[in-house]
């Protein structure tokens, strides 16, 4: 597929989220959706352990060791991977560890607190949307994006760089990456620990990024050789 064909459909992807983010901002409902899981008392599920054990600590970790499997494979590459040239290899890892970086960058710079916070919830802040930077709700703030959905999202990233590959293998990870991050989003949202919106922009911030420096990368290896 010529690049500027690819782009044209990596931006269409980019913005339909968006869309579908701002369609679901306008509606309000954010807070809506998480009185399906909490109420004054706290949020039941909050400390489940089939939620906090698998679908946080252990799906977590699981996904950490698969990035850490592809660092490993950057070196010592298995089966298939022998196929995609070592700065291939090196630029999938890059794009996912950006991809992670970027949203734990914005959270931690972000004053927006969890629903479990939230004063409806049993907590001591009160609901400002995320989107007015520089306004404390009163919380602990530091939980926008969704942190812990972003562990699946960021794979997203990595799958720019498996297109050379195999671009059915490109889409299964990216179809795959996305379902993860949207279930782990969910999981928290259960929890208490994020809203909606906040997995929404952790996918946007994943893609959003991977594409950034997929397209960058591109260009500047263009830039260098114009044949």
């Amino acid at each position: 597929m010529p690049l500027k064909h690819a782009f044209k459909n990596d931006w269409l992807a980019l913005s339909v989220l968006l869309i579908v983010i701002f369609i679901w901002d306008v509606s309000d409902l954010d807070v809506a959706l998480e009185h399906w899981y909490g109420n004054a008392q706290g949020f039941a599920l909050r400390n489940h352990a089939l939620l906090q054990y698998w679908f946080h600590d252990f799906a977590q970790n699981i996904l950490r060791a698969l990035f850490l499997l592809c660092v490993v494979m950057v070196f010592y590459p298995l089966s298939f991977f022998k196929r995609l040239a070592k700065p291939e290899r090196v630029h999938l890892v890059l794009a996912t560890l950006l991809a992670l970086i970027s949203v734990l960058v914005v959270k931690r710079i972000s004053q927006t607190s969890c629903p479990w916070s939230l004063i409806e919830f049993g907590g001591l802040a009160r609901y400002v949307p995320y989107w007015q930077w520089g306004v404390p709700d009163g919380g602990g703030g530091h939980c926008f994006p969704g942190g812990h959905s972003s562990s699946g999202f960021a794979f997203v990233a990595a799958a720019f760089w498996l297109r050379s590959l195999s671009k059915q293998l490109a889409v299964l990870v990216w179809l795959t990456a996305s379902a993860t991050g949207l279930m782990l989003g969910w999981v928290q949202q259960m929890r208490g620990a994020h809203f909606f919106s906040h997995t929404m922009w952790a996918w946007v911030l994943c893609y959003g990024v991977g594409m950034a420096y997929f397209y960058s990368v591109q260009w500047f290896r263009a830039r260098k050789n114009p044949t």
